[in-house]
């Protein structure tokens, strides 16, 4: 499954499929001390491309400076510290358990992220690529086939390891620029 962000910002984004369905959206909030980011799910009208039939709310994050940041998620409200508690040397690994109890990992690159199970890669982000040395494409997430039946909960969690990982390239506030999305209806 390839799931194409556009932009490539996960704040604000829409998430569409390789058919061009909108699958997911992403918009973020700004408000004195405090971003949330709201994760919409789409069904994706079948006969118009980037329509949507009906959407509800996924999750939201709420992103903090300096204490652990939330995700309500499942009418849970998840601490990331405890949700998905960063392992390895300056927590460039991120850890959480799957519905189906096994623990997944998120290792985090200069340039991408890759979700592994035990020794197998199960989900690789792809950054936009310009193409100066080969064919260009969006930014985009590839999911496997096992880990397609928690496809909700693979996308939240590289929405917040990816804005770890932008977050260590950006200076303060770059994302602002960004104006939330909505895909059409």
């Amino acid at each position: 499954m390839k799931l194409t962000f556009k932009p490539p910002h996960v704040r604000n984004t829409v998430i569409t499929n390789e058919q061009g369905h909108v699958l997911y959206s992403t918009s973020t909030s700004f408000s004195f001390g405090t971003r949330e980011t709201v994760v919409k799910k789409h069904v994706p009208n079948e006969f118009k491309i980037g329509r949507v039939e009906s959407s509800e709310i996924l999750a939201e994050i709420e992103w903090h400076t300096f204490s652990s940041s939330v995700i309500k998620y499942g009418g849970m409200n998840l601490v990331t510290s405890q949700f998905i508690p960063n392992k390895g040397i300056l927590g460039r690994r991120r850890v959480f358990r799957g519905p189906d109890g096994l623990l997944y990992k998120w290792k985090i690159g200069p340039r991408e992220c890759i979700l592994m199970l035990d020794d197998m890669e199960v989900a690789r982000h792809h950054p936009v690529n310009l193409g100066f040395n080969k064919a260009g494409h969006e930014a985009y997430l590839e999911v496997f086939s096992p880990v397609e039946h928690m496809v909700d909960l693979v996308v939240l969690t590289f929405i917040y390891v990816e804005k770890l990982r932008q977050g260590s390239q950006e200076s303060p506030g770059t994302d602002r620029m960004h104006a939330p999305i909505e895909p059409a209806n």
